[in-house]
């Protein structure tokens, strides 16, 4: 249950939580898992019929039954609590935010800064937080970054967004978690999390394609 961060190395503490949460869950499914096949067996060793070959009335367990009804519910309270949380980071739009337009359409991404600037690929500073105002053109898509595990549904006629926080310098892949005809397999970009200063001079235009490679070093 704890490779799931080494097949999505994570970037933020949300990705953090995510893979917690997922770890918690498995962890508490494992175990209730082994309780209920272990009592089982407990069951037909101490209960066949050579033991007991006379059936015996059993009346309830007022005590038993409040239990095995008390720890689910507690269970899933926690871990509606952990998803709730986990939900709320990326809901909250800090004032620092910079706001990136994102727009899908089959079967391609495309972003729009501030200042007007078009790329193909979704270019962001390290350590501000990013506001991707999501929208598209034709079907629904999925705008889905794994590193990150984050993901947000483009809904065409409605604009939505989605918080990322590149913490980590790196390239990162992005993709379409919703099927939206035939090329949907191929819709895909990159993240690219640059330091403040080059990502400044990406923005004004005068960053080559070697200093990108060279600035995102970390790539996955």
């Amino acid at each position: 249950m704890f490779f799931l961060g080494a097949l999505l190395p994570g970037v933020r503490h949300h990705a953090t939580a995510v893979d917690d949460i997922a770890r918690f869950i498995i962890g508490a499914d494992i175990i209730l898992f082994l309780i209920v096949v272990v009592t089982m067996f407990v069951f037909v060793y101490k209960y066949n019929k050579k033991r007991h070959p006379h059936a015996v009335s059993i009346h309830g367990n007022v005590a038993l039954e409040t239990l095995w009804t008390a720890i689910p519910v507690v269970l899933v309270l926690f871990m509606f609590y952990l998803g709730w949380t986990g939900y709320i980071q990326t809901r909250v739009v800090p004032k620092t935010a910079m706001d990136v337009k994102v727009l899908a359409r089959q079967w391609s991404w495309s972003f729009q800064y501030a200042n007007g600037k078009q790329s193909d690929t979704l270019f962001v500073p390290q350590g501000r937080p990013i506001k991707c105002l999501l929208s598209s053109v034709d079907v629904i898509h999925g705008f889905y970054v794994p590193a990150f595990r984050e993901k947000q549904d483009v809904i065409p006629g409605r604009v939505r967004y989605l918080m990322l926080y590149p913490e980590n310098l790196g390239n990162y892949e992005i993709t379409c978690s919703q099927y939206c005809g035939l090329d949907h397999a191929l819709m895909m970009t990159r993240l690219i999390v640059l330091p403040k200063d080059k990502f400044d001079k990406w923005l004004k235009g005068g960053l080559s394609k070697e200093e990108i490679s060279e600035a995102s070093m970390g790539t996955r």
